[in-house]
């Protein structure tokens, strides 16, 4: 079976812009086709990713951003999965391509955040574990993610340290990224140093809330070469549920252990 290769990759530089979130993904967008040395008439399919802090655009967001580069009969797709939608929106073009029903992708995901921390959409629902973390527990991101992370440590032996390492090792990305929202290096150290914002994760370990976008170009393996494309080949893409997932709200439980089977709990 032919792979898929990436042809073109563009961005637009993250940080706080004010704008909305399909000008980010429409300049990354037309960075990722000069890269490709295509035209915008040659995508048959554009797979958009964002969130619904982009209101009803980010729900359809293959269709915004369309149309933010011009409508030409494009075929769609919009994904929203959290912090995987670049994944997901990526994994649909290239089924897409693989199954022959489009020739050339583009992929854009882009974000226009609010200030401080993400808040869950308006109204009451109570079978909702972010309106349940948030509106029940008061626990925003920092707080939720810190319960897991202490979780992890109780259970795999993780230690602040490792998590640490994480920063460092995405901070050497930052570097060496000229479209990246912080360019400094920073080590392990510093990440500990930094003050506590909800034990054990440090206020080096939270991600700042920025505004930016990305885009992709794909087309086939046998397409690139034709092309003659300086082309990137997609060796593995997945994004699973557990095996065997938890019925209740996915919260880390926030007193004793869990109710085992047949105790009467």
């Amino acid at each position: 079976m032919s792979g898929v290769c990436v042809i073109g990759a563009g961005m637009h530089p993250w940080g706080k812009w004010g704008r909305p979130f399909t000008a980010y993904g429409t300049a990354a967008a037309r960075a990722a086709l000069a890269d490709a040395g295509a035209d915008a008439s040659e995508v048959d399919f554009v797979s958009g990713a964002a969130t619904v802090r982009g209101g009803y655009p980010g729900f359809v967001a293959g269709a915004a951003f369309a149309r933010a580069l011009g409508w030409r009969g494009q075929q769609v797709a919009s994904s929203y999965a959290a912090c995987a939608s670049g994944a997901q929106a990526i994994a649909t073009a290239r089924a897409r391509l693989l199954a022959g029903l489009s020739d050339m992708a583009l992929v854009v995901g882009a974000e226009s955040a609010p200030k401080g921390f993400f808040a869950p959409l308006g109204g009451d629902r109570p079978d909702d574990p972010d309106w349940l973390r948030f509106r029940l527990l008061g626990a925003a991101n920092p707080l939720y993610f810190a319960l897991a992370a202490r979780r992890r440590m109780e259970l795999h032996g993780a230690r602040p340290e490792d998590f640490a390492a994480v920063k460092a090792k995405n901070a050497a990305h930052g570097a060496a990224n000229p479209m990246a929202r912080y360019r400094k290096r920073t080590t392990a150290g510093e990440v500990l140093a930094s003050p506590v914002v909800a034990d054990p994760l440090h206020l080096l370990d939270v991600c700042a809330t920025s505004d930016g976008g990305a885009a992709l170009v794909l087309v086939r393996e046998e397409d690139a070469r034709r092309r003659g494309a300086d082309a990137v080949r997609l060796a593995g893409l997945s994004a699973a549920v557990p095996e065997y997932p938890v019925a209740e709200p996915e919260m880390p439980y926030l007193a004793g252990d869990p109710p085992r089977a047949g105790n009467g709990a």
